[in-house]
């Protein structure tokens, strides 16, 4: 936002000063002209002062004294006689005795009338700025002088004056953008605050909070505002979070007591009614893990934890360990790939769950005597976690529609809750990751976790 704001107003201010400058510039070309042919004009009086007596007497010209004076001056000068004749020509001196009469600013001059202008006075000179005057005596025209300066003079000055617009614009532009600098600064440095701010929030720092006396005042609002709803977001995580608490200790304890009575009344029960009490207690222990799923779920989106580096593949070690007696109960074998340490950015409870539910679900799906693959590796920025089973898989629709809450598929055994996926997806996703199934080639499921890789600790 910085850099626009200075675009904006240096294009602005550079917009401003052309349409100012230009004119200026015009003007001052217009003005150096005519104050070139005002020199001219003063030259030639000066000239011709001191050519006035000689002529009148047809005596000797200082023709070195008018040259010397002539070129002190960056000129030319020429000086005819009464008849147009040449008498000096400091340009061309081979030119002295030739006549000039036939020149429209010499015919001017010798009839009392002063000129001046710009323009190509003689074939192959080139265009010069000049003025041609008279010189009299008792109201006689005794001669001409005509004072004339390069084109390069006048273009010089017009250019230092240019020159002289362009630095003056350039230094304007610039305090404007140093000025454009600060005011950005100023302004955007709130709204940096603002952003670095929700960042921490959406991290879960529910202490975050803004500076409401730093910015323009719609910032302060904004600021305001934003402190406002940090504080209410903090209560209702609070609120939440103790919810989750009462409702886990409500929930646990009665189905807890539930369970053990029906134990109890499995050992003295009659042949008969064993069945109905095992289903009861079947039931009771796949409401226990549906509380726990929801349970967890809610605490995952109240707490919102901090991420912190965590070892993906010592993680994967562990709970493959975990796993192994149950797989082997039921003819399953569990081999792990995950040769070197694989650090990842996660909530740190995050790994053990979903590895858990990955497996348990790879578990339920894996026909006996197959083998469940987990794989851990980097691949570019992210770590990935892959378990892979030999089931009969999911198909499109079926995988699109795994990770939703409650649902399972039509052939799926009887004790899941449909949380399992779902689980996995939030704890991915709130590490800054994804969760998805892919089909495996030669049949089967690929589940794959993708995490914000971290750099490894010293």
């Amino acid at each position: 936002m910085t850099r626009r704001l200075i675009v904006a107003y240096a294009t602005l201010i550079a917009l401003a000063l052309a349409l100012l400058a230009t004119p200026l510039g015009i003007t001052f070309a217009h003005r150096e002209h005519d104050r070139l042919l005002f020199d001219a004009e003063r030259g030639a009086d000066t000239i011709a002062a001191k050519v006035d007596d000689p002529l009148e007497s047809h005596g000797t010209l200082p023709t070195e004294s008018i040259v010397a004076s002539a070129h002190a001056m960056g000129a030319g000068v020429v000086v005819v006689n009464s008849k147009g004749v040449v008498l000096i020509d400091s340009a061309h001196p081979e030119r002295v005795g030739n006549s000039l009469a036939a020149a429209k600013d010499i015919q001017l001059g010798l009839k009392g009338t002063r000129t001046a202008g710009r323009g190509e006075l003689q074939p192959k000179d080139g265009v010069v700025a000049y003025a041609t005057v008279p010189t009299t005596s008792e109201g006689v025209v005794d001669g001409a002088v005509r004072l004339a300066y390069p084109t390069a003079t006048l273009d010089e000055r017009v250019r230092d004056v240019w020159v002289q617009l362009g630095v003056l614009c350039l230094a304007v532009l610039a305090a404007v953008v140093l000025l454009a600098i600060l005011i950005g600064r100023g302004i955007t440095r709130p709204l940096r605050n603002l952003e670095h701010a929700a960042d921490r929030l959406g991290q879960g720092d529910l202490t975050t909070r803004l500076d409401e006396s730093d910015g323009p005042e719609e910032l302060r609002r904004v600021a305001e505002t934003f402190n406002r709803m940090a504080a209410q977001l903090s209560d209702l995580i609070e609120s939440q979070t103790q919810f989750v608490a009462n409702a886990s200790h409500q929930l646990r304890t009665p189905l807890t007591a539930l369970r053990l009575r029906l134990e109890n009344l499995e050992a003295t029960a009659n042949p008969a009614d064993e069945e109905p009490i095992r289903a009861a207690s079947a039931e009771v222990a796949r409401m226990s893990r549906l509380i726990d799923g929801l349970l967890l779920l809610a605490s995952d989106a109240a707490h919102h934890e901090k991420l912190h580096q965590v070892d993906v593949a010592a993680v994967a070690r562990d709970r493959v360990a975990g796993w192994k007696d149950v797989a082997a109960e039921n003819d399953i074998e569990i081999v792990l790939d995950a040769p070197r340490p694989a650090f990842a950015r996660m909530i740190p409870s995050a790994p053990g769950q979903v590895l858990d539910n990955l497996i348990d679900n790879a578990l339920n799906a894996a026909p006996r005597g197959s083998t469940i693959s987990v794989v851990v590796r980097h691949r570019g920025p992210n770590v990935e976690v892959n378990v892979l089973d030999q089931g009969p898989g999911l198909d499109a629709e079926s995988r699109a529609r795994a990770f939703d809450r409650f649902w399972r598929a039509p052939d799926a055994y009887s004790g899941g809750t449909g949380l399992g996926l779902a689980i996995v997806r939030q704890l991915a996703e709130a590490s800054g990751g994804s969760a998805r199934l892919e089909s495996r080639a030669g049949g089967g499921l690929a589940a794959e976790v993708s995490l914000p890789a971290a750099p490894a600790r010293l």
